[in-house]
């Protein structure tokens, strides 16, 4: 039932579980490993004994460094062990857990604005990036009044560095790289991004969230993976996320600095409040205690063996849906990854019908677009037979596409002249029309791309800001 004011007298626990266990009915079925992306699971015997670590200090605040040691040295311990992944054992590293990639982002892009503005004078920053980084730069660059220099990937989306090289001028103050990145999975250049950073005089950030914690136990196997970490002289700031691939609850990243003065850059400390003096090391004031003490417990207690059985169990998930891939008439990879990020698309069927399909068969997946195409973002989830599904859904879709080629054109014909219909309505009109069909069972997502065409940047803008409006009350 719906609640629209807090009930006068508090409903028994059984009610409120059970009705939580019927919303849930609804929900995709990630435990079956039917989710590609947003959901990272080690398995239930793991997540029982993170869980109770974040029971056990759910109450505590991590704000304040002196109020709970018990989390501070948790916390300490976290970036020190996370810091050991990335770093010869000599160097000393600083950072600080965040709430996840979008925060580690945001904060090594301020950091990097203030140092160069307190050591460098500069007060109009810029920031060289490829189209393939993550559009947390981009949200961070646009709080902080940062210019974004975004330089697109090559046709084989490349990354471009020669054109990244160009783009260097007097208001540089940060060159990003992926590690690797989302859209395709591929590693960009970070030995030549390293060596640009070291010649210009420049800070260098690896975004390694998605992927950093899977690269360095992949080395630890015996995979060739290039540099991307702090063993090369120009990185200077790194960040990976926890929540990931390390299995720590929801919540949890960490960014590491080479030097500790760009560590010092995102702190806020405002002395002079009349509530006294005020100081935090992140974005966030209230630090919840649990994330801190769950992924402190992750780290621990999953250990390396156990990483590494999750890293192949990953990898093995992986082999089975790249292998039918490259083995598909119908199918074929985009860009070249180097680890279980996964991108796909058919030069003989519409991809976005294909991704429509698997939809509704119960899958949950990414679509990407520039070029169109299926991401799927792989775990160890996925081992346990779901990657198997997975490839006899598409092989069957793909067979029942290639032998009913008449009914496929028309379908096609079909989402032409709905795409045209709406597009005539006009803007106002469709926009209308799009967010009222959007969340239905029968809405056709791969229709949105073809509307999108015929917008521009700022419609496409507000559309999407509608869209995402409707969700929420």
């Amino acid at each position: 039932m719906a609640k629209k004011n807090i009930p006068k007298l508090g409903l028994s626990q059984q009610e409120l579980f059970h009705e939580m266990d019927n919303s849930m009915h609804s929900d995709m079925d990630w435990k079956s490993g039917k989710t590609f992306g947003a959901v990272y699971y080690p398995g239930e015997e793991f997540s029982k004994v993170i869980s109770k670590a974040y029971v056990r200090f759910m109450h505590e605040n991590a704000f304040d460094p002196q109020l709970f040691s018990s989390i501070l040295t948790m916390e300490n311990e976290v970036v020190e062990q996370t810091a050991s992944l990335f770093s010869h054992e000599k160097d000393n590293l600083f950072g600080n857990l965040t709430s996840g990639g979008t925060e580690s982002i945001f904060l090594s892009i301020l950091s990097a604005r203030n140092w160069a503005k307190n050591n460098k004078g500069i007060d109009k920053p810029e920031v060289v990036l490829s189209s393939s980084a993550h559009p947390a730069f981009l949200k961070a660059m646009h709080f902080l009044n940062v210019k974004a220099v975004v330089i697109p990937t090559k046709k084989d989306f490349s990354f471009d560095l020669d054109s990244f090289e160009k783009a260097i001028n007097a208001n540089t103050i940060l060159l990003i790289g992926s590690a690797p990145n989302y859209p395709t999975g591929m590693m960009d250049p970070i030995e030549s991004l390293s060596k640009l950073a070291v010649d210009n005089g420049l800070l260098l950030h690896v975004d390694a969230c998605i992927g950093g914690f899977l690269l360095a136990y992949l080395k630890k196997i015996g995979k060739y993976i290039p540099l991307f970490d702090f063993k090369l002289s120009g990185v200077t700031s790194l960040s990976v996320d926890l929540h990931k691939y390390a299995y720590a609850p929801k919540g949890s990243s960490v960014l590491l600095y080479r030097k500790e003065e760009l560590r010092k850059e995102q702190f806020s400390v405002y002395p002079n409040w009349e509530g006294g003096i005020y100081g935090s090391t992140t974005f966030l004031g209230t630090k919840p205690g649990g994330i801190v003490a769950s992924t402190w417990m992750a780290l621990n207690h999953i250990g390396e063996d156990g990483y590494v059985k999750l890293t192949h169990k990953t990898m093995d998930a992986t082999k089975v849906i790249s292998d039918y891939i490259q083995n598909s008439k119908d199918l074929s990879l985009i860009g070249t990854p180097i680890m279980s990020l996964l991108a796909f698309n058919s030069e003989k069927h519409d991809i976005y019908h294909i991704a429509d399909l698997l939809s509704e068969k119960g899958w949950y997946i990414g679509r990407l677009q520039n070029p169109p195409g299926i991401h799927l973002v792989v775990s160890q989830i996925h081992a346990d037979g779901a990657a198997e599904e997975l490839v006899e859904d598409m092989e069957e879709i793909l067979e029942k596409l290639n032998t009913s080629k008449i009914k496929n054109k028309l379908s096609k014909v079909g989402d032409n002249l709905s795409v045209n219909a709406v597009k005539s309505l006009g803007y106002k009109s469709l926009k209308k029309a799009v967010v009222a069909s959007t969340g239905s069972k029968n809405s056709k997502k791969r229709l949105i791309y073809d509307l999108k065409s015929s917008l521009d940047l700022d419609q496409s803008n507000d559309l999407f800001k509608s869209i995402l409006n409707r969700f929420y009350q």
